[in-house]
């Protein structure tokens, strides 16, 4: 039967008006690189524009993402925006950054986004969060914090201080005079030792108008240094194009001058400190609220007369250029993709892109389990499922069965906390590792998922619903199976009522184990998993079995099928077999068929009548300490507790 179901994916997709050059634009590609790899490989990056010289740059220092596209595309889960204009485009769960804080952001913002309620919103600073507060409220949108544009430099450039030599300052922008352009000709004048290295041109925007209002400020500046006769000490360079190597800027200078009139952040300070060279700002701008007068910096007020702006910057400069390198350095940690920009901001950027794994307030702890030796593409996609639930309150623990050296990188890359084997993988080995992350779950519910295995992004919402409305401790539905690319319904298992699997014996199951939630209280009340994994199945059955001598009750809702379960060569339902043999009802109706035979008789093969053992008794409850309940604990050595990854574990009858 063909498929109608569609596995939704996350895919985020920035979305920009144009990657022409300007520091939101920069920020946009900085923002993906610091994005987490699964999820970067899943983004999209959308440019409303023909003329993108910034990523060209960008893909030669090795920008990559899944995919850039000028045309509008229409999978994306989450539009994650920095003044794009999504006129027209589907609608999706959207997040923006905010980046200005001045009339013309305002008016932009406005214009554009006024139809839009319930977004999540950050704002490179809190200047421009206090800007917008109001709107936010006004429109219903959840403002989620500051999330400084990062840069991508950590290192030392800063040249060596004598204030008996010269002073070098930095500087860059676009020439216009409200970024205080028209103040460096009169502190040349004003300080003999000075000389400017300003990293500007009138080529930097696509807009005509814009073009020739920048050529006339450049050569209104160059008129003014002739008649102050300080043009020789004015050293005009030509704005590059490259997003992540701009230290060649910097190399050598003493300090760095951000005199802007007004800026959200003021990205090129940011990219000071970060290479160790201190800088002078105005109160003005964003990353102002970075700047500690005599540490790493020190902060101006602005003027609109350049003559006295320059006085201010005058001395300001002579001070902060004598500071510490290291310090600026130490203030930019949390700033920098090469420091700790990825791990400072690592919730925002979930928030803002809709993957995050932990979110505030959990309900719910996921096992994501996996094994070594295993198609790491299949734990990206039930990571991905799992970021995708609209049911929010959950955490997630990575599950791993293998060593150490194999897991940690995993949890590197998914951000997740570990509980791992350490031991080559087993298919013995899972029930374990379920059973530590009950014993250690400290929210109301466990949900145990395998790698091979998706949720479909209403799974844990109706889950949760359904528990709390038929007050039952253990929660299951149908399923649906992912075959050669195409998702079927799940016919053939279960097909029995849930109420006729409490026999004892494993080959009465009904209740798929990827389809599970728990309470996890009424697990630990039941003994939790098995030790060590046996039987073709019997490991996840003999805690449904303890769960319902404990009193728990089951509900199994027919009704959805929000699991999805993929058939693949490489699962373990053969191994199984191979290793635990058929299980006893099994074992004893094919002797009874053997016998039969020889005797002449015709047997059907229904279940013999009190057939009820399983591949191992289960444990009766513990009346005192029923979590540290072990199955056989002196039969083999038990994982030690670390980090890596675990094996797919097949239902009954799979």
């Amino acid at each position: 039967m063909a498929s109608s179901y569609h596995l939704p994916r996350v895919n985020p997709c920035f979305v920009t008006h144009n990657l022409a050059l300007g520091g939101a634009q920069t920020a946009v590609l900085r923002y993906i690189s610091a994005l987490p790899d699964w999820v970067r490989e899943r983004t999209t990056l959308y440019s409303q524009s023909d003329d993108m010289p910034l990523l060209e740059a960008a893909e030669k220092s090795g920008f990559s993402c899944g995919k850039v596209t000028r045309e509008a595309p229409v999978d994306p889960s989450s539009w994650f925006l920095s003044y794009g204009d999504i006129t027209g485009l589907p609608q999706r769960p959207t997040s923006l950054v905010l980046h200005s804080w001045d009339d013309a952001g305002w008016r932009f913002i406005n214009r554009a986004y006024d139809g839009l309620r319930g977004m999540n919103v950050a704002g490179v600073s809190q200047k421009v969060l206090d800007r917008y507060s109001d709107w936010a409220k006004e429109k219903g949108h959840r403002v989620l914090g500051v999330m400084t544009p990062p840069v991508s430099e950590f290192t030392m450039v800063k040249g060596d201080y004598d204030t008996r030599g010269r002073l070098v300052v930095g500087w860059m922008g676009r020439p216009l005079e409200s970024k205080g352009i028209m103040t460096l000709p009169y502190l040349l004048a004003a300080e003999p030792r000075m000389v400017i290295r300003a990293w500007t041109g009138s080529d930097t925007a696509g807009l005509e108008y814009t073009q020739r209002t920048q050529a006339e400020a450049l050569a209104k500046l160059k008129a003014l240094a002739v008649k102050l006769g300080v043009a020789d000490r004015l050293d005009l360079r030509p704005l590059d194009f490259n997003p992540f190597n701009y230290r060649h800027r910097l190399d050598g200078c003493h300090v760095l001058l951000g005199n802007s009139e007004k800026e959200g952040f003021l990205l090129t300070a940011a990219e000071a400190l970060s290479c160790g060279v201190p800088v002078v700002v105005t109160n003005t701008c964003g990353i102002a609220d970075l700047i500690k007068n005599g540490v790493n910096g020190y902060v101006i007020d602005w003027s609109s007369d350049p003559k006295k702006l320059a006085k201010l910057a005058h001395r300001a400069l002579l001070k902060a250029a004598e500071l510490s390198g290291a310090n600026c350095l130490a203030s930019a940690a949390n700033l920098s993709l090469g420091a700790n920009y990825a791990s400072a901001h690592r919730r925002l950027l979930a928030e803002m892109t809709g993957t995050s794994l932990a979110h505030p307030e959990a309900r719910v702890t996921v096992g994501l389990r996996i094994h070594q030796g295993t198609d790491l593409a299949k734990l990206d996609d039930a990571v991905s499922s799992l970021a995708s639930q609209t049911y929010r309150k959950f955490k997630v623990k990575l599950l791993v069965d293998g060593p150490w050296s194999f897991a940690e990188p995993l949890a590197k890359r998914y951000g997740l906390p570990l509980i791992c084997t350490g031991l080559d993988p087993d298919i013995e080995h899972c029930s374990w590792l379920h059973r530590q992350a009950v014993a250690e779950c400290d929210t109301e519910f466990y949900k145990p998922l395998d790698y091979d295995d998706q949720l479909m992004p209403t799974y844990l919402e109706r889950a949760v619903h359904m528990m709390e409305q038929k007050k039952v401790d253990v929660y299951g539905c149908l399923l649906l199976t992912l075959e050669d690319g195409e998702i079927t319904p799940r016919l053939h298992w279960p097909n029995k009522g849930v109420e006729t699997m409490f026999t004892g014996n494993s080959d009465d199951n009904m209740l798929p184990h990827s389809s599970v939630l728990i309470r996890a209280e009424i697990a630990r009340k039941a003994g939790n998993y098995q030790e060590r994994a046996i039987g073709l199945g019997a490991d996840d059955y003999h805690l449904w079995y303890r769960v319902h001598l404990a009193g728990g009750k089951f509900f199994r809702d027919d009704e959805v099928r929000n699991v999805v379960y993929r058939i693949h060569e490489a699962n373990s339902l053969k191994i199984r077999r191979a290793r635990f043999g058929e299980t006893e009802k099994k074992q004893k109706l094919s002797l009874l068929q053997k016998a039969a035979a020889a005797a002449g008789i015709t047997v059907l093969t229904t279940p013999l009548f009190g057939a009820t053992a399983c591949a191992e008794k289960p444990e009766a409850p513990a009346p005192k300490d029923p979590g540290a309940e072990k199955a056989d604990a002196g039969k083999e050595a038990t994982p030690a507790v670390s980090k890596s990854a675990p094996k797919k574990t097949d239902p009954p009858h799979s």
